[in-house]
């Protein structure tokens, strides 16, 4: 028996070992490289989906306060007409009438050669429900609009 020979097939057999342990070893971590690598990708693709809706979510936050300045303003700009129309009204500046016609008052009255009534002019009251109403009917009409631009822009 060559003790030479057997010591050089069993370097040779262990060389063979670690080789197959090697490759066995080399493949497992290029499979983890691999599924690391689409996981990566898988996480990139999701970022720009995520950044594409924040994105798109702070473009429409500005598109709401612009809306909401514009008709802000508008309901502002309203209550100011409302409230100079009120001022107008107090000082004689503009009046308020209605279409109304004044009975006839009868012959016997005597003659004084001034007319028999003044104009028809509505009541204290009803001037501040008129009022009233203009606002509330501007204030609708303004919050209505705001509303119909809100539903245009965002829920399309």
């Amino acid at each position: 028996m060559n003790i030479n020979f057997s010591w050089r097939m069993m370097a040779i057999g262990l060389l063979l070992v670690a080789l197959v342990v090697s490759g066995r070893i080399a493949d497992h971590y290029r499979d983890k490289y691999h599924q690391v690598d689409k996981d990566r990708i898988a996480a990139e693709e999701l970022a720009r989906e995520r950044q594409s809706t924040i994105n798109d979510m702070a473009h429409r936050q500005q598109l709401n306060a612009a809306l909401d300045a514009k008709y802000m303003q508008e309901l502002l700009n309203a209550k100011s007409q409302v409230k100079t129309l009120r001022v107008d009204l107090n000082t004689g500046a503009k009046r308020l009438r209605i279409a109304a016609s004044c009975p006839k008052l009868p012959k016997t009255t005597a003659a004084t050669g001034k007319p028999d009534a003044t104009v028809p002019r509505l009541d204290d009251s009803v001037e501040r429900d008129y009022l009233s109403l203009i606002e509330r009917i501007r204030q609708s009409e303004t919050m209505i609009n705001g509303l119909q631009d809100y539903v245009r822009t965002q829920c399309n």
